[in-house]
């Protein structure tokens, strides 16, 4: 991942752990209900999509495979590389970060400037693309 990206994933991680874990709960409960005909009703053609329950889950479950492939690989990238954080300060600031904080309310919290959260917060980013990076050195 660029830098950008890392910046990206790092300001909205709390949003795609949300997701994933709103979608995770899908996955694990109840699908939704299929309604059955009776009677007649049961034997005449439909203008709708196709009614066949395996086809829909199949379709449901596709779906949940391609929008979310790409927020478990962001979220392990921040999960993977956050451990290479090593400055106290810059790990507060990661963790309220992670939680979901903005740097205006990081800097009140912790009576820092607002710019002074920013440097970190780059500084931060710089750290986790220098540890992608050089991991990728050992694994060519």
């Amino acid at each position: 991942m660029n830098k950008l990206e890392i910046h990206e994933a790092l300001m909205n991680y709390k949003w795609m752990i949300n997701v994933l874990v709103t979608k995770r709960q899908e996955m694990t409960g109840a699908s939704q209900a299929m309604v059955s005909k009776y009677g007649i009703e049961a034997t005449l053609p439909s203008d709708s999509s196709p009614s066949d329950p395996v086809y829909n889950e199949m379709l449901r479950i596709e779906r949940y495979d391609k929008n979310t492939k790409n927020l478990q690989r962001k979220v392990s990238f921040i999960q993977r590389h956050s451990a290479g954080i090593i400055d106290i300060k810059d790990q507060i600031i990661l963790d309220e970060l992670l939680n979901g904080k903005t740097l205006r309310r990081i800097s009140r919290e912790h009576h820092l400037s607002v710019a002074a959260v920013k440097r970190r917060k780059d500084h931060i980013i710089e750290e986790m693309h220098l540890n992608a990076a050089s991991e990728q050195c050992v694994q060519t």
